[in-house]
Formats: structure tokens, C-alpha cells, sequence
């Protein structure tokens, strides 16, 4: 009987540990430094147009979550210092930032971004169609691309 409540416990604790990255029992894959980026087209909360096809002169952040995500709950403000450093460089050192919510609704997305002061560049998307494109499974996410490619991913 001790040894079944140890092993529950330490069950329960590696599964806390995993966190949102270790989501469900398929297997994973993702995009990896060389693949080319996935075609997209998504409308941000605030009306920006955002394609993949747009020709960037910097490197494109494209970051996966759901804001009931321990992990991109973590993220999102480290995230957020990040791109607020990238606005204080010159226009042609910056890099282009977009978060993606993945099947998270607008109204979700836009209520947690105003609680949490986070001003980067969000799409809310209700279901896993542009997510699809780079991932099977795991958030958050991270994905860097330049001239059609992804250069790095997290």
C-alpha cells in the first residue's frame, strides 16, 4: 500500500514537471532549423495582416501557446522583455515578433494579454490549423525563420 502511494506521488509529480509540453501520448514532431516555413495568413487582435509569404528584411518570431499553460504563462512575460529590448534597436535590427494562440478564442487571448500588459503582436486562432503546420504537439513553442526558412526552434 506504501509503495502504490509513493508511486503515485511520484507519478503526479513528473506529470506537474512536463507541464504542457508532455500533452498527450502521440507522436511528436516539429519543424527544425532548414525546413521551410509553413505557409500562413493570420489577422492579429489589434487588425494587422500577418503572412508567411511577406517578405521580412529580419528574423520572424513565431511563438505557439494557450494562456492556461503553466509553461507559456512562464514564457510569455520573458517573452515579452524580449520583444520590448527588440523595440529599442535600430528599425533594421529588429526581428518581427507574432504570437499564436493555439484554439484559444479572441476573447481569451485579448482579456489575458490586457491583464498581463503584454503589448507583442497576437493572432487567436480557435483550432489547431496553423499550429498543425509547425508541430504535432507541445506548447509553448518557438519558432525563428528567415527568408522562408526556420532557422531555430524551441
Amino acid at each position: 500500500m506504501k509503495t502504490n502511494f509513493k508511486l503515485m506521488v511520484l507519478t503526479a509529480i513528473l506529470m506537474l514537471m512536463a507541464g504542457c509540453v508532455g500533452e498527450k501520448e502521440e507522436p511528436e514532431w516539429y519543424l527544425h532549423p532548414g525546413d521551410a516555413l509553413p505557409h500562413f495568413e493570420i489577422v492579429t487582435l489589434n487588425g494587422q495582416e500577418v503572412s508567411s509569404s511577406t517578405s521580412y528584411d529580419s528574423t520572424l518570431i513565431i511563438v505557439f501557446f494557450n494562456t492556461t499553460c503553466p509553461d507559456c504563462q512562464r514564457e510569455l512575460p520573458i517573452l515579452q522583455k524580449q520583444y520590448e529590448d527588440n523595440l529599442r534597436l535600430p528599425e533594421e535590427d529588429r526581428s518581427q515578433y507574432i504570437c499564436i494562440s493555439r484554439e484559444e478564442g479572441a476573447a481569451d487571448v485579448e482579456q489575458y494579454w490586457i491583464e498581463n500588459h503584454l503589448t507583442i503582436p497576437v493572432s487567436a486562432q480557435n483550432d489547431r490549423y496553423i499550429y498543425s503546420k509547425f508541430a504535432s504537439i507541445g506548447i509553448p513553442r518557438i519558432f525563428y525563420a528567415k527568408d522562408g526558412l526556420i532557422i531555430k526552434s524551441e
